[in-house]
């Protein structure tokens, strides 16, 4: 069941989540403010999911690595029936992440930013994904709350209000133009007067697609930064360790310290090894999973959804457009599963198939948080 419809949220707003520092509970005030957003305009454009309907749930995902959550499910998964043992771990873990474990802003936070170890890739990701969350709803999420507080529901695309609406966005493509936002805003203002169920979900779709586009291009380099953490925080492991171990390391001499860096070279070799492997899959996982109301999605998976039987008609010249270019599939086949997800490409095709597999979804209209999880 969906929530009952909330008045959009306003620009000032917007403005107050952005500023807020601490960046798991921005990341919750986005998601819940996405969701809002989400609402107001299915009352204006109909049944089919926005944006904004999307973004709410990939904002809920981006908390799960926001919150350092990420490391916990895998052990969980390693572990598996040997509840007894990871219970404890459970426990200690969320406590930590409580305490702010990679909230820089905090004691602990603080104190495990000085300790480098390969593990730094867990705080990296987090603060990378942190950063393209509010990235995202910085830009697209004051555009949403705009367009629903200056342009009338009844207004044309070509109106007065939608005009001066639209003079604002930055001529040219993304990253650093808005052309894509400015083309949405005028699909999304067309289906609000829109009769025909099938033009609308179209129009509702491109308008979907060119604003994916258009995050998904300025996000490019929080998700490399994302993906790479790993490997960034491996160099010069040894030494670190030796420094961690014998502070004063750096007055011994230059024999003495290549000595003392080859003894326990072993134990650096093993912790960079062992940290890398559960990193990289932690930090990867974390970005190739999509948890949806009724389904988990793995992104680097073909998408198993039948496409609605809304989109079985002549498409608009336009969307036929995008489709053409980021579906490689041939007709009746469908291979959408992203291998590399730091490939824009990559990322659209996967993306195109879930806006249009999930376009008249309902369950993506339902609260990402419950009570108690916003209490």
């Amino acid at each position: 069941m969906s929530q009952a419809t909330t008045s959009a949220p306003s620009v000032a707003e917007v403005a107050r989540i952005v500023a807020i520092s601490n960046r798991v509970i921005r990341n919750l005030e986005i998601t819940e403010c996405y969701s809002r957003l989400s609402h107001a305009m299915q009352a204006c454009t109909g049944v089919a999911a926005n944006w904004c309907t999307f973004a709410t749930w990939a904002s809920r995902q981006a908390g799960s690595t926001i919150r350092g959550e990420d490391l916990l499910k895998r052990f969980e998964r390693n572990l598996g029936h040997q509840a007894s043992v990871l219970a404890p771990l459970q426990s200690l873990y969320r406590m930590l992440l409580r305490k702010g474990l990679f909230e820089p802003d905090t004691r602990l936070g603080k104190v495990v930013s000085e300790i480098h170890t390969p593990f730094d890739a867990f705080e990296a990701a987090s603060e990378a994904v942190a950063k393209g969350n509010l990235k995202v709803f910085e830009e697209i999420g004051r555009e949403f709350a705009r367009f629903m507080a200056s342009v009338p529901g009844d207004a044309d695309h070509d109106s007065e209000e939608f005009r001066k609406f639209a003079e604002e966005f930055r001529p040219g493509p993304p990253p650093e133009g808005q052309d894509y936002l400015k083309e949405a805003f005028a699909y999304y203002q067309q289906q609000r007067r829109e009769a025909d169920p099938a033009i609308r979900a179209a129009g509702i779709l491109l308008a979907n697609l060119k604003i994916g586009l258009h995050e998904q291009t300025r996000l490019q380099p929080q998700i490399a930064a994302a993906v790479d953490a790993p490997l960034k925080t491996v160099v010069d492991l040894g030494g670190r360790v030796l420094r961690i171990l014998f502070p004063r390391s750096r007055e011994w001499s230059e024999k003495a310290q290549r000595t003392a860096a080859w003894l326990i070279d072993w134990l650096a070799a093993k912790l960079q090894a062992a940290a890398v492997k559960i990193t990289r899959e932690v930090v990867t996982e974390a970005m190739m999973v999509l948890a949806l109301p009724n389904v988990v999605l793995s992104l680097g998976r073909n998408l198993e959804a039948p496409v609605p039987p809304v989109f079985n008609g002549e498409l608009p010249d336009a969307l036929n457009n995008i489709v053409k270019e980021y579906d490689p599939c041939l007709p009746g086949s469908s291979d959408c599963g992203a291998k590399d997800w730091c490939n824009l490409p990559q990322r659209m095709h996967y993306i195109l198939h879930l806006f249009r597999a999930y376009a008249e979804d309902n369950s993506l209209f339902t609260r990402p948080f419950t009570e108690e999880q916003v209490a």
